[in-house]
């Protein structure tokens, strides 16, 4: 079965999403001198929280552009995982500070791709 348009663009906005995540969290831990302002403000906490969810955001990507079996299952766990990760940065720096707007728009761009992965023709398209 071909790749659904979707998920070819989904994978794409992931791929980018998981590189800024390990950009902003390894500036949030003081490994990268980049300023950023207060978008990547935190601890090493939310600093490393934001690392290992770029790592499986490109593990993840790259499983979407192969329609790879294994790639469903871990979209589906990873996309929980950035969920949890983005309510608890709202919970900790707050509904109107910069990391907070940006964690509610990866959460709801995450809880879409949720969605959208539990249709009939993306769940049969990593099936084989």
């Amino acid at each position: 079965m071909n790749r659904p348009l979707g998920i070819t663009i989904i994978a794409i906005v992931l791929a980018i999403s998981g590189v800024l995540d390990i950009v902003l969290g390894l500036v949030g831990m003081d490994i990268l001198p980049i300023d950023v302002g207060e978008l990547a403000s935190g601890s090493d906490l939310s600093g490393g929280a934001a690392v290992i969810t770029g790592i499986l955001t490109l593990i993840v990507s790259y499983g979407m552009w192969m329609t790879a079996g294994w790639a469903w299952l871990l979209t589906v766990a990873v996309m929980i995982f950035r969920i949890v990760v983005d309510v608890w940065a709202i919970v900790t720096h707050g509904i109107g500070s910069p990391l907070g707007s940006a964690a509610i728009g990866q959460l709801i761009v995450s809880a879409i791709i949720l969605w959208y992965f539990f249709r009939p023709n993306v769940r049969a398209a990593f099936e084989r």
